[in-house]
């Protein structure tokens, strides 16, 4: 077999990267069933099991015919514990499974029948024949019937998976389509980043630089590499288009048609009048004058297309006018730390990164600059630990359709980590669990970085990793009711620059915070200001630790305990049970939501798309992983 080419091998890992999210989505939110298979073969040791995917409309498995998919495991999923019958054969009902679970193959199974199996097309991976042979072993030994190793059709890529799952689950052709487009994205840009990568970060690199040091993203959701616009904006391609270091251009808007908050004139004016002055033939005091009666707001490059289309009265300064920014994690957050120090800017952006539309609401624009000022300074937190940036001021076009609205706006936040005075490393803590610039290593960033060779030296930057963290967003969720969004895209980590050791955290972007009125106002005697049905609200005290349990836990505190080798053993969640336990009163009603419940609501990424939508969450029941303990399989 000749030798592939990196590009080959690239694209063969994006493909997996995209579809054992999908896979990973279709499991936790039921849309599938799952049944685990353990397999131990003595050709491929490096396999744990089988990770066995029902179609939907079957209820039982007589051969490949009613499977989905066939994925092996390197390590044993969380199990329900309830069985399921193969051929008489109890087998066990998979709840969770994640994608570090899995070995890089995912077949489809066919019916096909060939002469030979060297008809293979064997894929870029290490010991690829003999995994498949031992996975077409155990599947004719369970089926007891004879399953040939090219019924196995390995590297079955997302848009394939969901083709056959949206027509067996009947959803409509339109949207089946525009999801197909987004999973097609997100293999694309996936691939994009494995055949570029970056220069592996150190302690002594700039925030900028571990922003932009993100290789895979979101480890769950499937268009976690997903950059899909629409009309008037054209195609994006990963070659073509800088997302980067891209240019931010400058508005006029007229004052009657914003909403602003805070002093957005005022905050913006340094970095405005730098974009003015580079007129040839003006400067920036003359052209304040003659655009008086305007609100001069800056925008990212991509969004003039919508702006241009959805704005009449709006003028768009010449690209003369422009400055080079770096985006940070999120794409539409910028940085400028030469020309606005100390600030961020948060664009609107009129595409979809992972699933979601990346402009800017009303909503947002009008909550985020009244908690800062009116409730940021109340809330119950220890600032050598946490510190929150502040969101300062917002600027919003003033449209009675928020979905044009939102297509205009611009939020100007606080950012510690571009300081001129900061000394620490801080850094953005989706990057720590990052792979080191490879597809094909469990070396992640945090183990490079931090000289992690050793369970001893893992265990103990996890523990306090632990500790800090809880100690940053548990009180404000304790006392106030309020929960920050802190995943790895909103929350970084500072470090001592000199040793790495973990000082604390900052966190930053308050659109999907959530909020229990009753109780921010009995315990810190103030209230929050926001537009009516904003969905920051949250009904009940639960709302709040569902949203710390999604974000802090299941999405953050989860990718470094399974980077760090302690997962499976159940090392890094007895940690967090210990923590907790010292943290969280037992009358308080989070300790049954985290120490007590079996189950608890998880955010369904893949039943919002098929319902289409955004701002309501859909939930379903997942297991409690603070309540993980290694599964005892026969």
């Amino acid at each position: 077999m000749p030798v592939l080419s990196s590009t080959e091998k690239n694209a063969y890992y994006a493909k997996f990267a995209t579809t054992s999210r999908l896979i990973a989505c279709l499991v936790s939110e039921a849309l599938v069933k799952a049944v685990y298979v353990p397999c131990a073969d003595e050709e491929a040791s490096n396999i744990k099991g089988l990770c066995l995917l029902l179609l939907p409309s079957k209820t039982s498995i007589t051969g490949l015919q009613d499977l989905l998919a066939v994925v092996p495991l390197a390590g044993v999923p969380i199990l329900d514990g309830s069985s399921f019958m193969i051929n008489d054969i109890a087998c066990a009902s998979i709840s969770l499974v994640d994608g570090w679970d899995m070995l890089p193959h995912i077949y489809s199974p066919t019916a096909q029948t060939l002469e030979s199996v060297d008809t293979i097309t064997l894929p870029p991976v290490t010991n690829a024949q003999a995994t498949t042979q031992a996975v077409a072993r155990k599947l004719s030994s369970l089926l007891s019937a004879t399953v040939g190793a090219h019924q196995l059709v390995d590297g079955f890529d997302a848009v394939q998976l969901w083709t056959e799952f949206a027509t067996d689950f009947e959803v409509n052709d339109k949207l089946m389509q525009l999801i197909a487009q987004e999973l097609d994205s997100s293999m694309l840009y996936q691939a994009h980043a494995y055949n570029h990568p970056k220069m592996l970060p150190s302690l002594e690199s700039s925030t900028v630089e571990w922003e932009q040091v993100i290789l895979e993203g979101h480890a769950t959701h499937p268009m976690h590499k997903a950059r899909k616009s629409f009309a008037p904006m054209a195609p994006l391609h990963p070659e073509e288009t800088n997302l980067e270091t891209p240019k931010i251009r400058l508005l006029a808007i007229p004052k009657d048609s914003m909403q602003l908050r805070g002093d957005f004139e005022s905050l913006s004016h340094s970095l405005v009048d730098i974009m003015l002055n580079k007129s040839a033939s003006s400067n920036a005091t003359t052209l304040r004058e003659q655009w008086a009666n305007h609100i001069l707001m800056p925008v990212h490059e991509l969004q003039l297309a919508n702006i241009q289309h959805l704005f009449p009265d709006v003028y768009v300064f010449p690209e003369t006018n422009h400055v080079t920014v770096q985006s940070l994690t999120s794409i539409r957050s910028v940085a400028i730390p030469d020309l606005f120090p100390g600030m961020s800017l948060k664009l609107c952006l009129g595409i979809k990164v992972s699933s979601a539309l990346r402009t800017i609401t009303p909503y947002s624009t009008y909550f985020g600059p009244g908690f800062s000022s009116g409730v940021v300074p109340h809330l119950t937190y220890d600032p050598k630990v946490l510190t929150i940036e502040r969101e300062l001021a917002s600027a919003v076009y003033a449209h009675d359709d928020t979905d044009i609205a939102k297509h205009c706006s611009c939020v100007l936040r606080e950012a510690v980590e571009y300081g001129t005075d900061n000394e620490d490393t801080i850094v953005p803590c989706a990057a720590l669990v990052e792979k080191i610039q490879r597809p094909d290593t469990d070396i992640t960033l945090v183990k490079h970085v931090w000289n992690l060779d050793t369970d001893e030296k893992r265990v103990d930057f996890l523990d306090r990793y632990i500790d800090l963290a809880l100690q940053s967003f548990l009180p404000p969720a304790l006392k106030n009711g309020v929960a920050f969004e802190a995943h790895g895209q909103n929350t970084l980590a500072r470090f001592d620059k000199k040793t790495g050791q973990l000082k604390g955290f900052v966190i930053r972007d308050f659109g999907g915070i959530k909020v229990h009125r009753p109780t921010l106002l009995k315990t810190a005697g103030v209230d929050i200001d926001v537009l009516p049905d904003s969905c920051v609200v949250a009904e009940t005290p639960d709302e709040v630790f569902k949203l710390l349990y999604h974000t802090l836990i299941h999405s953050h505190l989860q990718r470094l305990i399974r980077v760090l080798d302690l997962h499976y053993d159940g090392r890094g969640w007895a940690m967090v049970r210990k923590h907790l336990t010292r943290m969280v009163p037992k009358d308080h009603s989070m300790w049954k939501s985290f120490m007590e419940d079996e189950k608890v609501p998880g955010k369904c990424l893949v039943r919002m798309k098929i319902e289409e939508l955004y701002r309501d969450y859909i939930y379903s029941p997942v297991p409690n992983v603070i309540q993980y303990r290694p599964s005892v399989v026969v």
